[in-house]
């Protein structure tokens, strides 16, 4: 009987295949590679972070586009800007302008229920029916960077005195305003301003302000700026009227131009960053000109009150020594003003 035996030959090319494949990572290794993968999203990851970033700016850039629009259909219709807040006297609610530009934002179902144009802001509030219409969140005033609440605390039970948001008659301690990230421009004013004076921007009371009355030129004013979380934000709503013959209640639909873009200075009764513009943007923020084109304004923009004289009624100023800044939040400072 014949006996068959295969000889399986081993090369040098087999023991090589045998030691690949029985290989395996070492400790070494894997940290290496981990440590390279960590290396390659910190590199990446501030480029995402920057990518979103961009998107979201675009789109803050954009909403203010849209409101710069409304305010012209508004304009073209009257032939006047709206007036910034309602007067409603001592602890009063009332109307801020951008309730007076719902319908053209697409929100005319929300204008009609309300009965913006023949009630008083004090009045819905005081309906329980109305007041859930309040704490309506519109996209279009709210900034895609900002991660404020979709309603503000307020009422009658929130802390001090000038943080109760709509401490007035009428208005229960847990009603809650909807947010918006975008306030009108005052321009060059006092802190405390009181009822009966005169703003120099686009935004004050009783007194509806007009193209003619720009007279420094619809591309060097500005009439909306942005308002950051950190500084309480303000609302579509309205104004809330404190106590006495003040109104620094309107500065939840206002900003003034004395207060630095992005100011550091803390929540306070008067002189904080609830006053002025800032913004979630890292290095500035959006402005809306009275032209309706959008740019954006760096914090070290040209600041200075040099020649200012504050006083509750309408401060006196010397336009030359002013910053830039301030020239452009002011319509009528006769300085010719170029945008940085």
């Amino acid at each position: 009987m014949n006996t068959c035996t295969t000889k399986i030959t081993t090369t040098p090319q087999n023991k090589l295949m045998k030691s690949q494949a029985g290989r395996a990572f070492t400790l070494i290794e894997l940290l290496v590679v981990i440590a390279i993968i960590g290396v390659l999203v910190g590199l990446l990851l501030p480029a995402v972070q920057s990518a979103r970033e961009s998107g979201r700016r675009v789109a803050c850039v954009n909403n203010l586009h849209q409101i710069g629009v409304a305010l012209h259909v508004y304009e073209n219709a009257r032939r006047e800007f709206p007036v910034g807040w309602q007067p409603g006297g001592s602890r009063k609610a009332e109307w801020g302008w951008p309730t007076q530009i719902l319908p053209m934002l697409e929100q005319p179902v929300l204008y009609d229920s309300l009965n913006v144009s023949t009630a008083t802001l004090r009045d819905a509030i005081g309906d329980p029916a109305l007041r859930p219409l309040l704490r309506t969140s519109i996209g279009l005033f709210r900034c895609p960077s900002d991660l404020t609440p979709p309603t503000l605390p307020g009422g009658n039970n929130n802390g001090p005195q000038y943080n109760r948001l709509f401490d007035c008659d009428n208005c229960p301690g847990d009603f809650e305003p909807a947010t918006s990230n975008y306030v009108g421009n005052g321009g060059l004013n006092d802190p405390m301003p009181v009822i009966g004076s005169n703003g120099n921007g686009i935004f004050w009371s009783e007194t509806p302000v007009r193209l003619a009355d720009i007279t420094d030129g619809l591309t060097k004013t500005f009439a909306v700026g942005e308002r950051h979380d950190r500084c309480r934000s303000a609302t579509w709503v309205g104004v809330r009227n404190p106590p006495g013959p003040d109104m620094w209640g309107s500065y939840w639909v206002r900003a003034r131009v004395s207060m630095k873009l992005n100011d550091p200075r803390p929540i306070n009764p008067t002189n904080s960053c609830t006053e002025g513009f800032s913004s979630a943007h890292p290095g500035g923020g959006n402005f809306l000109y009275c032209d309706g084109s959008v740019q954006s304004l760096n914090d070290d923009i040209s600041f200075s009150n040099a020649g200012v004289t504050f006083n509750n009624n309408n401060p006196t100023y010397v336009a030359s020594q002013l910053g830039v800044y301030q020239r452009l939040g002011i319509r009528d400072d006769g300085v010719a003003t170029t945008t940085p």
